[in-house]
């Protein structure tokens, strides 16, 4: 299972243990039983707060302050890192592909910024471009 996801044993190990002690799921003798139609990740503030969290962390180990929140660039982060307290050691971890592709920060950083160094800037001009026509659609009035 653990290769399968693409994490180390001992993670897998940890999140079922997680998953079964919240009740989602049961064991049984060869794996596991869903005892609940569907779950989610916590609660999208939370993911995005842990996500902003650990760019922050992130940057203050490199000795950069931390980016300005910015909830559109974050969204799209949060379509493929979106798993909160996973182990940095983790390829899946937000903080292992920065280590991975950032030796260096410039002085100053953005959310943008890291989205393009994580090669996702497709998904976010799509994000910006929906904004755009929702902002024209609503004749430009800002929530």
């Amino acid at each position: 299972m653990a290769e399968a996801l693409g994490l180390s044993r001992n993670t897998v190990s940890t999140l079922l243990e997680e998953c079964r002690q919240a009740g989602l799921i049961k064991p049984q003798a060869k794996g596991y039983e869903l005892t609940t139609d569907c779950f989610i990740q916590p609660a999208i503030k939370q993911t995005d707060a842990a996500i902003y969290k650990e760019l922050c962390d992130f940057c203050k180990a490199k000795g950069v302050a931390a980016p300005r929140r910015n909830k559109v660039a974050l969204s799209v982060l949060l379509t493929k890192y979106n798993a909160v307290g996973i182990p940095s050691t983790e390829p899946i971890s937000l903080t292992y592909q920065l280590n991975k592709r950032c030796t260096q920060l410039p002085e100053k950083v953005s959310i943008p910024y890291f989205i393009k160094v994580l090669d996702m800037q497709e998904q976010y001009r799509e994000v910006v471009e929906k904004n755009k026509q929702s902002q024209e659609e609503l004749g430009g009035f800002e929530f």
